[in-house]
């Protein structure tokens, strides 16, 4: 009866709130917006968290692999699952710093199948049969590009252009320092998406982070005034880097009860420079792009 219900008034829902867009600034930019002082405390915080976590050593590496389990929950993990399969086991690789990456199923309805991009263009391979280009699939596509941005993800926005301090956050008896992200304004825009970073006052790790959803591929009114946000937790250190093993990811706020969460990835092996580089270019005739967004598909 309770999913019977949601599926009736989540499509009414999502008429309502079409054309908003989520709004993830904290009170404190929102009042003070973004000031020179709070710009350099943002840089300073994200820039330790960075070191904490030993991505100063990620540049040493080419690739790396994850090999694990994803999990989406419910009615809303099944109309969000970028992969086949609700429940899947994944491998996963990619080139450092680029949005060039591959897939291989490892169960379920499309096991042993291998997806992957090349600067944005889309192949798939079927076992017995030719590795091909085909037609972009913009759900494994989103799926793949999205993780690597999380496991990178403090490497990626130490870069971006506007970073700045946003306030405490106590959550569930702990206290976090607040770094709000963006690209081109403060504001909620349409171009580029936004972060709230909450780091843990104590071990000074990246524990939970808040995500806007400009671009994603469920093609429902009103789904960008949804937003997300990931807990990483289960760090396990890598040739110096530490790994998180486990991603919980939340639909809009990270909830107090972890079991509420939307979707769940169980790392079971992560691995630096294991395969050839070469592995995700098929293509030699396709210029590498590293990690350009206006090229996307």
């Amino acid at each position: 009866m309770k999913n019977h219900l949601i599926s009736v008034l989540l499509p009414l829902l999502l008429v309502l709130v079409q054309g908003c867009m989520a709004d993830l600034r904290p009170s404190l930019i929102e009042k003070e917006g973004i000031v020179s002082t709070n710009e350099e405390k943002g840089k300073m915080i994200l820039l330790k968290a960075w070191k904490k976590q030993g991505l100063e050593n990620l540049s040493l590496h080419e690739t790396y692999l994850v090999r694990g389990q994803d999990v989406w929950k419910g009615m809303m993990g099944k109309l969000g699952k970028p992969w086949p399969d609700a429940a899947i086991d994944l491998q996963l690789k990619y080139a450092v710093g680029t949005f060039d990456s591959q897939v291989i199923f490892q169960s379920g309805k499309r096991q042993d199948v291998k997806a992957g991009l090349q600067s944005w263009r889309y192949y798939e391979q079927v076992p017995g049969s030719e590795l091909t280009f085909v037609d972009y699939d913009e759900r494994i596509a989103f799926g793949l590009s999205a993780y690597q941005y999380f496991f990178e993800l403090l490497d990626r926005l130490r870069k971006a252009p506007i970073i700045s301090y946003a306030g405490e956050k106590m959550f569930k008896g702990r206290l976090y320092d607040q770094v709000f992200v963006s690209w081109d304004m403060p504001e909620p825009h349409q171009q580029h998406d936004q972060y709230v970073l909450w780091i843990n006052r104590e071990s000074g790790m990246l524990d939970y982070a808040l995500y806007t959803l400009r671009e994603n591929y469920l093609k429902m009114p009103g789904s960008k005034a949804f937003y997300g946000s990931i807990q990483f937790k289960d760090w396990r250190p890598v040739d110096g880097i530490l790994i998180p093993h486990t991603q919980l990811v939340y639909l809009n706020s990270p909830k107090e009860k972890e079991k509420k969460h939307l979707h769940q990835l169980r790392v079971e092996e992560f691995a630096f420079d294991t395969f050839s580089l070469e592995e995700l270019y098929p293509n030699p005739e396709i210029d590498r792009i590293g990690d350009d967004k206006v090229a996307a598909h």
